[in-house]
């Protein structure tokens, strides 16, 4: 029997703690903001089809990139599924970077046909997140890259 005297305290205690978390929950809710906001969201949205019909045009067209490092510049081939260069693309290179609030983009400027390269900036070194994208006639392709620069 003097089991069923803590019976009504135990309930009471759980709802006290639903209350306190929920109280909690609310506050946070009310003043906190979350850390994963964009503040594009919609045109991103809006945007995601056409990207995924443009990942696919490349997937289809069998695009692949090499990359390669030579003293400051970084080096990018895009060929075709049959190895054959594919020139006349527009190619970017994004550099995302610790130390600013917004990722550096630059632009590949194409030399030999299917050949891309850009200066990278003389103070950058150590590991490095990158991504390079390519676009051409409706066909896109994204690779993200981790570069490994010697300090200089």
């Amino acid at each position: 029997m003097p089991r069923l005297r803590h019976f009504p305290w135990l309930i009471v205690l759980l709802g006290s703690g639903f209350m306190v978390l929920s109280a909690w929950s609310f506050y946070r809710a009310a003043h906190d903001t979350s850390a994963v906001t964009d503040t594009d969201y919609y045109s991103h949205g809006l945007r995601y089809n056409q990207t995924l019909l443009e990942q696919r045009a490349a997937d289809s067209l069998g695009w692949q990139i090499a990359v390669d490092y030579a003293g400051d510049r970084l080096l990018v081939t895009l060929s075709d599924g049959g190895r054959r260069p594919v020139s006349g693309a527009r190619g970017t290179l994004t550099l995302f970077r610790a130390e600013f609030p917004r990722p550096q983009q630059l632009l590949l400027q194409e030399g030999a046909a299917g050949r891309y390269q850009v200066v990278l900036p003389a103070e950058l070194t150590g590991e490095l997140t990158a991504e390079v994208a390519f676009e051409r006639a409706g066909a896109r392709l994204q690779r993200r890259l981790l570069l490994a620069l010697p300090v200089r």
